[in-house]
């Protein structure tokens, strides 16, 4: 019997080698078809829409940093400064004349939103927008507020518009700008009292330009402007009481 042809042992070989792989990919292909598969019924279809259902979504950057929270509550971040009192002792304290009396405070501090909030590379919050926002870090809010916030490149607070619950069925609408030391500097704002007006201050100095109710800036109705220095008041001009006159 004649031995066989090396170029003939080659071609049998390489049948071998082309059949194992079409086995290999058919499986591979497979494998593929049921993740996708579960993947797409990991939606649930509702009319023409479909939903992805998670509790909480943590978006990191190319060095693996948590840059993007979102959920409701937002998912915990261990790069975040805000949820890490050591941090917080170390990077803010220090600012507030007396680091102990400041974490005492910053105990009960709100951290948590409904929403979504994006951090920094060093993990300071930039941007917050949700439902019940976190407190400033120089200290909690007058009430829950829903809306936008956003700080500067050490965390603390620089401005925001949303609403905020002050009592029950009492709301005000607020957009403003802080100062330095985390204060409103300037902005517009409507009370849940009615006051309704562009503010601005500075220094001890407070402006107003508004409509506000009687026994506010004025004890009849107010709407005109105002400038105080502290407490005492250094311009004011309510253009009601002159309207009523002219009628």
């Amino acid at each position: 019997m004649n031995a066989t042809n090396p170029i003939e042992l080659l071609q049998q070989q390489l049948d071998q080698q082309q059949q194992k792989l079409k086995r290999i990919m058919f499986t591979g292909s497979l494998v593929i078809l049921a993740l996708c598969t579960q993947f797409l019924f990991s939606f649930r279809e509702t009319d023409t829409e479909k939903i992805l259902r998670a509790k909480g979504i943590i978006i990191v950057d190319d060095q693996g940093r948590e840059r993007i929270l979102i959920g409701a509550p937002l998912p915990y971040a261990a790069n975040r400064v805000r949820t890490d009192t050591a941090r917080v002792r170390a990077l803010w304290s220090k600012r507030f004349g007396n680091p102990d009396q400041y974490m005492k405070w910053y105990r009960d501090y709100n951290h948590a939103a409904n929403g979504i909030l994006v951090l920094d590379e060093q993990g300071y919050d930039r941007l917050c927008l949700g439902d019940g926002v976190p407190d400033a870090n120089i200290g909690p809010r007058i009430g829950k507020q829903t809306g936008l916030i956003f700080c500067d490149p050490e965390g603390f607070e620089r401005g925001g518009i949303g609403v905020i619950n002050v009592g029950e069925k009492q709301n005000r609408v607020v957009m403003a700008l802080d100062g330095e030391g985390g204060t409103d500097a300037t902005g517009i704002a409507v009370l849940e009292d009615g006051e309704t007006g562009f503010f601005a201050g500075g220094k001890g100095h407070r402006m107003f330009l508004g409509a506000a109710p009687a026994d506010s800036y004025s004890p009849e109705p107010f709407f005109g402007m105002v400038v105080n220095k502290k407490q005492q008041t250094l311009y004011k001009l309510n253009l009601l009481p002159d309207t009523a006159r002219k009628k």
